[in-house]
């Protein structure tokens, strides 16, 4: 149990806390074990009529060990970004005031992971270490993404990067960017036993798991998909439209995938069972779009559950995976030829035991708790 000399940690996220969000859920269950945590769920903002007329009444939860705040706007209008702001703002001078009371002369902490409507938030928050866990290139997203982050990464006390990759270009505009561990939830697979990939299996499924979002290179997919007829395509996960607010029309290319037979789409999976799906799979399918470089620098989590099942991945052009090829953990697929290929191998050859064993090795090497504890002891706390 955290002391009341603990310093505080406040954590500000975009995604609904119904998402399950890895980065967020994961990182605030750890750092709760040690230090009193409390969280601001701007994704989960709502009109004060709405939350009235509501089932899920929430205005304080705990979950994941940290006391969250859900922003009830008073004014009409939330898809306003304004009106948005000032909500966020009004509920961060509360908390502030809170917790200045309640943790009277401690050292205090703002967390956060994307920049989107932080840079007001700084200065609420003036004074305390500032903390930017940097899980993607926002600048990467669209212009207004790129504003917020270059504003948040010159005045956030600590910049940390989970991947190489994106390391590398944020220490063009901060030079002491830490690079961290991606995060990896181990506790997940503890008890999974892997079992080799047989040659010439038959039904042959590839998968993919995650959320299903315009980062998807649907064109591709549908390509791959065509080609292999005999294949079954999993696609395990909830679809996420309009993406930190952009609107997009992924879900009716998503619905062209999903017209072809040999295509199913399994929602509604819960965390707990993520390796069990992950068993009714041979390959896993990164298809992600490289021509954002929102994509190109990203590290798919994805990436190392499919190597803590033990099963081969096919994937995009990543940046932070390329040194997984070069280990023969994955291959990189550029062009669609590229896919059917490599999967039509995989089919083949299967995927052996001694492969397995390193996936594992490189997939807890990157584990949540490896990357929270680096980042509290540069904090020193």
């Amino acid at each position: 149990m955290p002391s009341m000399s603990t310093p505080p940690i406040v954590f500000v996220f975009n995604a609904p806390l119904s998402s399950g969000c890895d980065y967020v859920t994961q990182t605030m269950r750890i750092v709760a074990r040690t230090n009193p945590t409390y969280g601001i769920a701007l994704g989960d903002i709502i009109s004060f009529p709405r939350w009235l007329a509501g089932k899920d009444r929430w205005v304080v939860k705990n979950e994941h060990g940290a006391t969250v705040v859900r922003p009830i706007s008073i004014l009409p209008g939330i898809r306003f970004r304004w009106v948005r702001i000032l909500t966020y703002s009004y509920v961060s001078v509360i908390l502030r005031v809170w917790l200045a009371i309640k943790y009277k002369g401690v050292r205090k902490l703002l967390w956060f992971f994307e920049p989107f409507h932080v840079p007001p938030l700084l200065t609420i928050f003036l004074g305390y270490t500032t903390v930017y866990d940097c899980v993607d290139y926002y600048p990467g997203f669209d212009p207004h993404a790129k504003h917020e982050h270059d504003s948040v990464i010159r005045h956030a006390s600590y910049v940390f990067a989970n991947s190489e990759s994106l390391s590398k270009i944020l220490k063009q505009a901060r030079p002491d960017v830490v690079r961290v561990p991606s995060g990896f939830a181990e506790e997940l697979f503890s008890d999974i036993r892997v079992m080799p990939i047989p040659p010439q299996k038959h039904p042959f499924v590839v998968g993919y798991i995650g959320s299903i979002s315009d980062r998807f290179d649907f064109s591709l997919l549908e390509k791959v998909i065509k080609k292999l007829p005999s294949a079954h395509f999993f696609f395990i996960g909830s679809f996420e439209p309009d993406v930190f607010g952009r609107c997009d029309d992924a879900m009716d290319q998503f619905n062209n995938i999903l017209k072809y037979t040999n295509t199913r789409w399994i929602r509604g999976v819960p965390k707990k069972d993520i390796p069990s799906a992950l068993a009714t799979i041979d390959v896993g399918l990164i298809p992600y779009r490289t021509d954002s470089s929102f994509n190109r620098l990203s590290f798919p989590m994805k990436a190392l559950e499919y190597f803590a099942a033990g099963r081969p991945v096919v994937s995009a052009n990543i940046t932070a995976l390329r040194a997984y090829a070069d280990k023969g953990l994955l291959t990189i697929a550029e062009r669609q030829k590229v896919f059917v290929q490599a999967i039509r191998k995989y089919q083949r050859t299967g995927w052996n035991v001694s492969v397995q064993k390193r996936q594992l090795r490189a997939a807890v090497a990157q584990s949540w708790s490896k990357k929270v504890k680096v980042i509290l002891s540069e904090l020193c706390v």
